[in-house]
């Protein structure tokens, strides 16, 4: 849908942050400039009013000398070596996105980035990359795979809007300068610091002490202040937000991308890399949306974005406001009146299968192209889970030899020198603990296989993970967990296994002919 134009009110005060941000730049350069010339030439006007200059005070200027040199050598400019942060999209392969990015940029009018990438974050940035100090750089954005998929349109075209006016209030043009030059005083850091293991003689070591004392007194000022003008462009960029695309769609947006953040790294670590290290790929954006939807985990979600807006306070290192501070300012910004479309903002996105797999092997360039292949989360356990277990339990099968359902408990004296007799996973060294674990794991799984082919049912969804009878028996996983892991004694479990009738499950894959682990193990 095409947006009109808005009409944009002025903002003085954004002028007069942009010139602080400007003039902080330039009195970081002036500051590093008169600490190495006091370096040199106070040691100097020493050396100058002495009639025979003591060797401490000669050997003090040599070393002002390189420290000053250090701190110069830091400020020169280096060339931003550009690292793609994800999938670069094109026009022609995503004609419904650029559509929607083409209606924002003219809205505000606005030239579209050069490049768009497909990342993986809850997030969405802008910025200038390339070049020296900006110049000679190129507009690009970052559009979060997960973001898309826990939007509607209307949400993610606030996003876009909010993303869109950093552009147009010259933000990613200050961008360059700043980052350099919080990178160049990084560097004079590590660059005194290398100088300083020199400084064995107390009065080096006291011009030594002074400098980095001064520096990082004047790097946390910076620090505060650039902040401080990071968090005021913020609220600027809402509020133009809110003009084009209006003030609910925001606030909204700006809960669940809260929310969201804080379940990515648990949904990819415990979802999709598992499926990963199978050679499989599962829908991430729509698994992402069905776990973020599982009932705890949106209770979850819940509570922590209630705290947050309550509790949430203003930290002076941080880029961006509190999401209370954000949603309290966008309630009182004026509003555009912009139809509302609540379909997924992941229904953007073409061919998201194709997509996606794309996505992965960009992210892992020694990924070999077409050694993933993408699955729908209703054939995981089929065309994965299981084959990936039976797999796992042939391998180590002599372990499970007389092992049934109700004698599993006596296995866990031996789990440790089970789990060392197992092969490491590929580039992995583990620990005592983690062999242990993996033993755990391997008899955990042997029993679910043992179950399935007896007509129990494994449901492997996005935050569920279920094994259930074909009478409609409790979730078993949780269970088995807590004996191996001694929560519950062998004769409780003993009671349940003949309660449910597996008592006498054998573990053992039929078939399987392996070596014995038992004695091979060291």
């Amino acid at each position: 849908m095409a947006l009109t134009k808005v009409d944009i009110r002025p903002r003085r005060s954004m002028w007069f942050f942009a010139l602080f941000s400007i003039f902080m730049v330039v009195a970081s350069y002036v500051f590093v400039f008169a600490l190495a010339g006091a370096c040199v030439y106070l040691p100097y006007l020493i050396i100058s009013n002495m009639e025979s200059p003591d060797f401490r005070i000669i050997l003090l200027f040599l070393f002002g000398i390189v420290i000053a040199g250090a701190m110069l050598w830091s400020l020169v400019p280096r060339r931003d070596r550009f690292e793609a942060p994800g999938l670069l999209l094109d026009r022609e392969s995503q004609p419904r996105l650029f559509a929607e990015l083409e209606s924002i940029a003219a809205s505000l009018n606005e030239p579209m980035p050069r490049e768009v990438y497909l990342i993986g974050d809850v997030n969405a940035f802008v910025a200038d990359r390339g070049g020296i100090m900006g110049f000679g750089s190129r507009r690009i954005m970052g559009l979060g795979l997960p973001l898309m998929s826990i939007l509607t349109v209307s949400q993610f075209r606030a996003v876009l809007a909010h993303e869109f006016a950093h552009y147009y209030g010259g933000d990613t043009s200050l961008g360059p300068w700043i980052y350099k030059t919080q990178k160049a005083i990084v560097r004079i850091f590590e660059n005194i610091g290398s100088v300083g293991k020199l400084a064995r003689i107390a009065i080096l070591g006291a011009m030594y002490l002074v400098v980095a004392t001064l520096m990082k007194s004047y790097f946390i000022v910076f620090l505060r202040a650039m902040n401080f003008a990071s968090r005021k462009r913020e609220y600027r960029a809402d509020e133009l937000a809110c003009l084009v695309a209006g003030r609910k769609p925001l606030v909204e947006g700006l809960r669940l991308i809260h929310g969201a953040a804080l379940a990515w790294p648990s949904y990819w670590n415990t979802e999709i890399a598992p499926v990963i290290n199978d050679n499989a790929l599962p829908a991430v954006g729509d698994g992402f949306s069905r776990f973020v939807a599982v009932p705890k985990i949106d209770q979850q979600i819940r509570k922590a974005v209630d705290r947050e807006l309550q509790e949430g306070k203003t930290n002076p290192y941080d880029t961006h406001p509190p999401l209370r501070d954000r949603v309290a300012a966008a309630e009182t910004f004026e509003t555009g009146t912009v139809e509302e479309d609540a379909q997924p903002a992941s229904s953007l996105i073409d061919r998201p299968d194709a997509t996606e797999l794309r996505f992965l092997e960009a992210a892992n360039p020694d990924l070999k192209p077409g050694s993933v292949q993408w699955v729908s989360w209703d054939k995981i356990v089929d065309q994965v889970t299981v084959p990936s277990w039976r797999k796992f339990t042939q391998e180590y099968a002599s372990a499970l030899d007389g092992v049934t359902a109700e004698t599993l408990p006596a296995q866990i004296p031996n789990l440790l020198k089970v789990g060392s007799a197992m092969r490491d996973p590929k580039g992995m060294l583990l620990g005592p603990e983690q062999r242990t674990r993996r033993a755990a794991h391997f008899f955990g799984v042997a029993l679910a296989l043992a179950l399935i082919d007896r007509g129990w049912k494994l449901d492997l969804a996005p935050g569920i993970f279920e094994l259930r009878g074909p009478a409609g028996e409790p979730n078993i996983f949780p269970v088995i967990e807590e004996m191996l892991s001694g929560k519950m004694t062998a004769q409780n479990w003993v009671e349940l296994c003949r309660k449910l009738g597996i008592a006498d499950v054998p573990l053992s894959p039929a078939g399987a002919q392996q070596p014995d682990l038992l004695t091979n193990a060291t």
